[in-house]
């Protein structure tokens, strides 16, 4: 499951309209308790334990794929 994968189903949104520029500003859905699901998903799907200063700057879908990246994920 790709990141795009794993928003869609936080959100409930089809995967294949998710792009990199989706974000908490064009997401109705991406509020606060989102993110937290948002983060837990990820965690849980890529099994990483994310800091918490990573988790805040992940507000947008290309953002978070870079965040991954520096965990040795790519996705």
């Amino acid at each position: 499951m790709n990141v795009e994968a794993i928003v869609g189903e936080v959100f409930n949104l089809d995967p294949e309209n998710v792009t990199d520029l989706a974000s908490k500003d064009t997401l109705e859905e991406w509020d606060s308790m989102g993110h937290l699901s948002l983060i837990t998903s990820l965690e849980e799907h890529y099994r990483v334990s994310l800091s918490i200063a990573d988790a805040m700057e992940m507000t947008s879908v290309g953002r978070i794929k870079a965040i991954l990246k520096g965990y040795g994920i790519s996705s």
